[in-house]
């Protein structure tokens, strides 16, 4: 039950009341308790940026730790395609120079860089008249990876674009 908990938690994004979860799980109130405590306890214990939150009024929500804030304060919840897809690239292609990204971007790719790069997901450094572009360890932290080695960074952008094909 707990696996079916902490899944709705996570699909849905915002706190739910046990009631709430009790309905969409076609299960008893007690039962959801039941794994809401066990789940809070496991999170709590591991070392995760998750938490599993019981709310002021009185609903659960996963979330991010607050500590943990700040790797995402940038990120909007739903970041636009084109940023993801230029992100994509430098990750598979790095390190890629910064004119060789806008030559396969286009010239929006400018402020895609500049974006990524405050939110302190790639860094540049200066060659010549470009600039180097790699993926940082915040990067790394922000889609879990447990290692922020460029094979180990492009086998990951290599599997997700094979599943969304």
């Amino acid at each position: 039950m707990k696996e079916k908990v902490e899944a709705v938690l996570f699909m849905y994004g915002e706190p739910l009341s046990i009631k709430k979860i009790a309905s969409i799980l076609n299960t008893s109130i007690s039962e959801v308790e039941e794994a809401l405590n066990v789940l809070s306890n496991e999170y709590s214990e591991r070392e995760t940026a998750i938490e599993i939150v019981n709310t002021v009024e009185n609903e659960y929500v996963m979330q991010i730790k607050p500590e943990y804030s700040e790797i995402i304060k940038y990120l909007p919840r739903k970041a636009p395609k084109s940023l993801l897809k230029t992100l994509s690239l430098i990750a598979l292609k790095q390190p890629i120079k910064q004119i060789d990204v806008i030559k396969i971007r286009g010239n929006h790719a400018y402020s895609h860089i500049k974006k990524l790069e405050e939110q302190g997901l790639i860094e540049k450094k200066p060659r010549g008249r470009s600039y180097i572009i790699t993926t940082t360890k915040k990067f790394a932290e922000y889609y879990g990876l447990k290692t922020d080695s460029v094979e180990d960074i492009k086998k990951f952008i290599k599997e997700k674009i094979d599943r969304n094909k």
